[in-house]
């Protein structure tokens, strides 16, 4: 029997999504716990975060991903468990997500700028230098 072949993947997604009615309640404490759930959550999924940022109504996700799973049910699972964990551990919140999310996949190259680029979401939305193609999401 001849060799057995291996299937290399290396597949970056960027994502973003807002929080329901693009209400401005992510303060340090619940991004915290969004970094918390969604590093629990990617763990499971097989998944490795690589970026994780955002400001008072949206959030930035830039994570590596297996074959296996569609763009659509990382969304799914990491908005899902999310906002659950906000909910359970803050009492009195009822936070959601917006319906609906981004995603660009993301060329190797350009991780580094991306990764630059989320970090700094507080001083791109402060002095208005947003990249349009990476703030495009599906929450407007």
């Amino acid at each position: 029997m001849g060799e057995r072949r291996r299937s290399y993947v290396q597949l970056f997604y960027h994502f973003i999504w807002s929080t329901k009615n693009r209400e401005p309640v992510i303060n340090e404490e619940i991004k915290a716990l969004l970094r918390e759930s969604f590093g629990l959550k990617a763990e499971e999924l097989k998944l490795r975060i690589l970026e994780c940022d955002g400001i008072e109504d949206h959030m930035h996700i830039l994570l590596s991903s297996p074959a296996t799973l569609a763009p659509s049910d990382i969304a799914k699972h990491l908005k899902g468990a999310s906002s659950h964990h906000v909910n359970e551990n803050i009492s009195q919140m009822n936070f959601h997500w917006q319906d609906g999310y981004g995603v660009v996949s993301v060329s190797p190259k350009d991780i580094l700028a991306v990764r630059g680029y989320i970090r700094n979401q507080k001083e791109h939305h402060g002095k208005g230098t947003l990249n349009e193609r990476l703030e495009r999401d599906s929450a407007n």
